[in-house]
């Protein structure tokens, strides 16, 4: 499938165009350049690596690590990029997992990869990122067309490990053509469009939701290797960025910025978002302010993430949903049992498609567990409404049982959402000697005061007695993840500490 080469197939058909503007060192990429790039590292790994060999990164996003991606298609590779905000001693345990062939690593994270090397007992080389941009391309080299398969991994991902040990999902070439077409036909993707990315380079969101996408498409990238609100609100108008993704936390930091009220984003069609639960009144918010369409949406490691986008027209009448499946999806909500499930009932959702996983690396258990007749079992509760929208109620880890009833916390999130004075809530379960559990609530108010007795009768009414929280912990600010989610166990620490 050279069709999937798809930096050479622009290099050839528009090579003046801006692929990639890295603003941090403000160099600018054609796709011709870009080619050439990537070229040259295809030269320096080819000499060395083999289809199948992991490559493992530590670094940034950058343009480096888009053509590096480009090498490793190109040569059958899989490119393991790590979570640089991980402990070395978390890293040593995914490289002893993956097994990679080499470490490529930025100055920045040297200690961290050099700081035990007789852990690296499965490596045959190390290499500083600026090795790999040494070699000399030809004319003749730039014409090589290259046998991409689909089947083979493109990426090995590792997941958060919030509940187990991380795993490492593969995304295949397969995954990678079938979410983009997704991508680009629920969201209108052009040559035109442009994003400012800032989403890091282990997470599938960092390359998955538009890096990939605008780069099939022909559209420019402009990015930043890391957040900071006011550089991303300039450059999202200097740039005059068509589309943009953050999490609800990067969204409320840009909105809190000094800066923001005198920002120009006419030019922003759209915002994606998803990860956590996006309010109704962030919706209107950025309506009302400047006149941008927040679409929430739905995706994960194992499949897509392109899986579902809630439209523009249906934003505020169904703000709680995720939206409907994208158009090569299937979703389906089946019980404990495996049974399909009718409208308005709770239970796992699955997903079906040429944008799911092949499997686990190294992990046929967890893969027989997950996938099951070509369907990816996600442990996300959800339901579907009479009208085909989906609305995720939570992990099923995350449901509780207290005194013999299911609890779920997004349905209480939801609701306590809605107060006025309430900025953001999140509800985790916390054992309980008598019901066995009850439910956590953590709130950020709009306000300095908000007492716990108003809460429960803006409830009353909402909510039946049994969900109402057993506990509740006012905070300045949610503690967030390596990825920008809200950190659950740093919020159950907080909570121990005030009830010990």
């Amino acid at each position: 499938m050279s069709d999937l080469d798809w930096i050479r197939k622009w290099a050839n058909y528009y090579p003046e165009k801006t692929a990639i503007v890295d603003l941090d060192t403000k160099i600018s990429y054609s796709y011709k350049k870009l080619h050439h790039y990537s070229t040259s590292i295809v030269q320096y790994l080819g000499k060395f690596y083999k289809e199948g060999d992991r490559i493992a990164v530590l670094a940034e996003q950058s343009t480096f690590m888009v053509a590096l991606a480009v090498a490793c298609q190109r040569l059958g590779l899989i490119l393991v990029p790590l979570n640089y905000r991980l402990s070395h001693g978390e890293i040593v345990v995914l490289l002893k997992d993956c097994a990679p062939s080499l470490i490529i690593y930025s100055e920045l994270y040297e200690s961290k990869i050099l700081l035990s090397k007789d852990s690296y007992w499965c490596l045959s080389q190390i290499a500083f990122i600026d090795e790999c941009k040494k070699e000399e391309v030809s004319e003749n080299d730039l014409k090589i067309k290259f046998n991409i398969r689909e089947d083979l991994p493109l990426f090995l991902f590792y997941t958060s490990g919030t509940t187990s040990a991380p795993k490492g999902v593969l995304y295949t070439n397969k995954m990678l053509f079938w979410n983009s077409l997704n991508t680009s036909m629920q969201l209108e993707l052009t040559s035109r469009d442009c994003t400012v990315n800032v989403l890091p380079p282990y997470h599938t969101s960092g390359w998955n939701i538009f890096v990939m996408p605008l780069l099939h498409n022909g559209g420019t990238l402009y990015m930043l290797k890391k957040f900071e609100a006011a550089d991303v609100l300039q450059a999202l108008e200097e740039y005059k960025a068509t589309v943009f993704i953050g999490l609800p936390t990067i969204l409320q930091m840009m909105a809190r910025d000094r800066t923001f009220n005198e920002t120009d984003l006419s030019s922003l069609r759209y915002i994606i978002t998803g990860g956590e639960f996006v309010t109704k009144g962030s919706i209107q918010f950025w309506k009302e302010k400047k006149n941008v369409f927040i679409r929430p949406g739905y995706g994960l490691t194992e499949a897509g993430p392109s899986l579902t986008s809630l439209h523009p027209d249906a934003a505020l009448e169904k703000s709680d949903s995720i939206g409907k499946p994208n158009f090569y999806v299937e979703l389906d909500i089946r019980d404990a049992q495996g049974n399909s499930l009718e409208d308005n009932k709770i239970g796992e959702l699955c997903v079906s498609g040429n944008i799911v996983t092949s499997g686990y690396w190294n992990n046929s258990v967890a893969t027989k567990q997950k996938i099951r007749n070509g369907w990816l079992y996600t442990g996300d509760l959800a339901l579907r409404d009479e009208d085909g929208f989906y609305y995720i109620k939570g992990r099923i880890d995350d449901m509780f049982i207290s005194g013999g009833e299911n609890i779920y916390p997004q349905e209480i999130e939801q609701i306590l959402n809605r107060h006025p004075k309430i900025e953001k809530a999140i509800v985790l379960p916390v054992p309980h000697d008598v019901w066995g559990k009850v439910g956590a609530a953590f709130i950020k108010t709009k306000e300095k005061s908000l007492p716990i007795e108003d809460i429960e009768i803006y409830l009353k009414d909402k909510l039946a007695r049994y969900k109402y929280p057993k506990h509740y912990l006012f905070i300045e600010e949610f503690p967030t993840t390596s990825v920008g989610k809200i950190s659950r166990k740093e919020l159950l620490s907080k909570l121990e500490k005030t009830l010990s």
